[in-house]
């Protein structure tokens, strides 16, 4: 009896941690509808990178690459802020992010947010830097 108990506990932990799942993409879809996300790109940016690559994932070395981009994008969210720009961190910072898109330990659907935050900056980088 104790056995179905807890493995009936584990199930239901389970179910609602893929329920919580869902609940975070539709809130990230909703966050980038429309235009307002732009200002501040590198602030969601770093939130999505925050929920994809939890520890248990990252390997060390993998860990401090990653602690090292969001600290970047903390870095040029509030240079941005500023008024100022930086477009060698910004490609370090694109170039990370590809290397964790492209990572088959993810789940396809994390690959694709990680893949459609490079494409974000890239966008907002060549509209920054073209005037448009």
């Amino acid at each position: 009896m104790k056995r179905v108990l807890t493995a009936a506990a584990i199930l239901a932990a389970l179910a609602l941690s893929a329920i919580a799942q869902d609940d975070w993409y539709r809130a990230r879809d909703e966050r980038y509808r429309g235009e307002e996300w732009r200002p501040h790109i590198f602030t969601h940016v770093k939130m999505d990178l925050d929920h994809v690559w939890s520890a248990q994932y990252a390997a060390g070395r993998e860990r401090a690459r990653l602690d090292k981009t969001k600290d970047e994008l903390v870095q040029i969210q509030n240079d941005y802020d500023h008024g100022r720009w930086d477009n060698g961190i910004i490609n370090d910072v694109i170039d990370s992010i590809r290397k964790s898109a492209n990572d088959e330990r993810l789940s396809e659907r994390d690959r694709g947010v990680l893949a459609d935050d490079v494409n974000r900056i890239h966008d907002f980088q060549y509209r920054h830097n073209h005037g448009r």
